[in-house]
């Protein structure tokens, strides 16, 4: 069970979360793109990014569509990168009157229902507990004719972490694991959606060292979110040491995996009888 309050504080802290998305960099531009894709009528569109961070999704979207002919509303259970959110809108863009933010959590959505022609949530779903009601709420705030966008990680994410675990340290560890796809693809079809278009991106993060993989989830806001500690200092240091030893690539670089499900979702309409 993940612990919901210690997501809400580790990504509240996270200052300098901008600064390490690179993984969430990549499905970010590919949503632009496929809401920019949806809009070929060039209608004003109501747009939901769920699990919003630092309003990353704005400005892609901003940037994608060339002009502000679209109603923004990010939600994030982190007030502290609402709060960034804010300070980059007002910097970037002075006044945003199609921009709104609000703190909430996204298995208790406040939506309207048929509300919006595009939802989107990048980098979210793996940090729920309860993905039915996500998936069910967003059915019912989704237009008859809209689009819904995920990206999540899934099974084999940080594989290396969970492998040098076991070969590290001789004691049950309990780390936060991603389901694999067919979990997902399941809720989806009982929520009454249809996966439109699928795909699977393996991103291979580097780094100097474990340390800094290890700093970089950190610097995330992504730390371990099962209310249980993972170990003291001499096993860390342990770990650390035989992971520099064992997960190098050619060039002599610190890696782990990032398995990332990329979806496009629709409305199931049923025939009237």
């Amino acid at each position: 069970m993940i612990d919901k309050h210690k997501v809400k504080k580790n990504f509240s802290k996270a200052k300098d979360y901008d600064n390490y998305t690179s993984y969430h960099n990549i499905t970010l531009r590919m949503m632009s793109q496929a809401i920019k894709n949806y809009n070929f009528d060039k209608k004003r569109l109501n747009i939901l990014d769920i699990g919003c961070g630092t309003a990353q999704g704005y400005f892609a979207v901003k940037d994608a569509l060339k002009v502000n002919y679209f109603d923004y509303l990010g939600l994030d259970i982190a007030f502290g990168l609402l709060k960034e959110a804010k300070k980059k809108i007002r910097d970037i863009s002075g006044t945003a009157d199609n921009a709104y933010l609000i703190c909430g959590d996204a298995e208790f959505l406040p939506l309207k229902y048929k509300k919006f022609d595009v939802i989107f949530s990048n980098m979210t779903l793996h940090w729920l507990n309860n993905v039915d009601y996500f998936l069910n709420e967003c059915n019912l705030a989704l237009k008859d004719d809209g689009i819904i966008i995920l990206s999540f990680l899934i099974s084999g994410t940080l594989k290396e972490f969970e492998e040098n675990f076991k070969n590290t340290i001789n004691e049950h560890i309990k780390l936060h694991t991603f389901p694999k796809l067919e979990y997902f693809k399941e809720k989806i079809g009982s929520a009454g959606l249809k996966i439109n278009y699928s795909e699977i991106i393996e991103y291979i993060e580097t780094a100097e060292s474990s340390l800094q993989l290890l700093k970089r989830i950190n610097m995330l806001g992504a730390k371990n979110a099962v209310n249980e500690k993972i170990c003291g200092t001499a096993l860390l240091r342990r770990w650390l040491i035989n992971y520099d030893k064992c997960y190098r690539n050619s060039n002599g670089m610190a890696f782990c995996t990032y398995n990332i499900a990329y979806l496009t979702l629709k409305k199931t309409i049923k025939n009237p009888e």
